[in-house]
């Protein structure tokens, strides 16, 4: 199916479908979505071209990796190209897929060392007809096991086994990843997922309202669409609707404007971060201690770390400069504001400030 809007912003829909995956007994629940399809927009076209390819995927490049913020699909796209891969078994019948969330791989590698029982471990890795890897940027301080990951993807890949990877970003671009790792992962193919936007957006908000069973008009929709953030994930647009359903059930009443404001109240929700977790997150970034970001020294490695922190007290509280230097240490509006204008003007050519900033304020998205 499909329904194009413009001839340059089209919106595809194609079935996700599921492999049969071995998944450890301890490893966390595979998550899946209400709509068993996947609304690709022109910012995923790349995805819906991947996705819905006659030919093998890995023909292009082994391994796979997918990079895409929380919630943009990854994980559904990764375990839908592993299923049409394991369609493809000579025998007729679905080739095993075998799927780990890298942070359970990890636990797994340190519980083998410990047991100095590595080699069943590797076997069932090095063997997986088909191997799926999720959430690599998880791994970032598990340093032993990212080398272990990248002997087995290396062993994989001499043996054109197909692996997938997901990670929320260049594993290159993520701190604390392993440049071994790197090095083999990124020779592949990289897929980018983005957030649903403007014509794929406005298709998702229509499907999850059939499939929720909502009456919604179609002012109701624009003004719904208008009203949401920009780049939501799937499940808070899935959220805003199922506050819809829940007014319409409590007033016993077909959609209304209170009811679309109601659901933009819900999903916009969000408490203010407070400037203590923003300390205690660029500290822990920088590997420093709260009270060194909160102390007077002029050290420049404590003045950067202080500087940003400050910077994105700014950004994501409405905490005045005066309460933002009273935290971070006594320091007057003034020291404030020079430090967030250096800050904002390092942030221009400092590409290392630049990823600091992006995870730290990430941390608190993901949240």
């Amino acid at each position: 199916m499909s329904t194009a809007t413009s001839p340059t912003d089209q919106v595809h829909s194609f079935p996700l479908e599921r492999p049969i995956a071995r998944v450890r007994k301890r490893a966390a629940p595979v998550q899946s979505g209400s709509l068993p399809y996947f609304i690709a927009g022109e910012e995923n076209r790349m995805v819906h071209f991947v996705a819905c390819s006659e030919t093998s995927i890995f023909d292009l490049g082994n391994p796979l990796l997918l990079i895409g913020p929380s919630g943009s699909g990854k994980t559904a796209i990764a375990l839908h190209l592993a299923a049409r891969e394991s369609s493809r078994s000579q025998s007729g019948e679905p080739t095993p897929v075998l799927y780990y969330p890298a942070i359970d791989f990890a636990r797994l590698y340190a519980e083998a060392v410990g047991a100095d029982d590595l080699p069943p471990l590797r076997h069932e890795i090095n063997e997986a007809p088909i191997l799926v890897i999720d959430d690599l940027h998880l791994m970032n301080d598990k340093l032993a096991a990212q080398d272990e990951l990248a002997a087995r993807i290396e062993e994989r890949v001499t043996r054109g086994l197909p692996t997938l990877l997901t990670c929320k970003r260049l594993p290159s671009e993520i701190r604390g990843m392993r440049s071994l790792l790197v090095s083999r992962v990124l020779p592949g193919l990289t897929v980018p997922l983005e957030m649903p936007a403007a014509a794929a957006r406005s298709q998702l908000l229509r499907e999850l309202a059939v499939h929720l069973d909502l009456d919604i008009n179609a002012e109701l929709f624009d003004l719904l669409d208008r009203k949401l953030e920009p780049r939501l994930p799937t499940r808070a647009l899935e959220a805003a609707l199922k506050q819809i359903s829940l007014w319409c059930r409590m007033h016993d009443a077909k959609p209304t404007e209170d009811a679309i404001a109601s659901a933009v109240a819900v999903v916009g929700e969000r408490e203010e971060v407070s400037l203590a977790a923003i300390g205690t997150t660029v500290a822990k970034y920088f590997r420093l201690k709260v009270a060194d970001i909160r102390s007077s020294s002029r050290k420049q490695h404590l003045v950067r770390a202080r500087s940003l922190a400050m910077f994105i007290a700014r950004q994501m509280t409405s905490k005045s400069m005066h309460q933002i230097g009273e935290y971070f240490g006594g320091r007057d509006h003034t020291t404030v504001l020079h430090a967030i204008r250096k800050t904002e003007t390092m942030l221009e050519s400092d590409t290392e400030l630049q990823r600091a900033a992006e995870e730290v304020r990430e941390k608190f998205s993901e949240a």
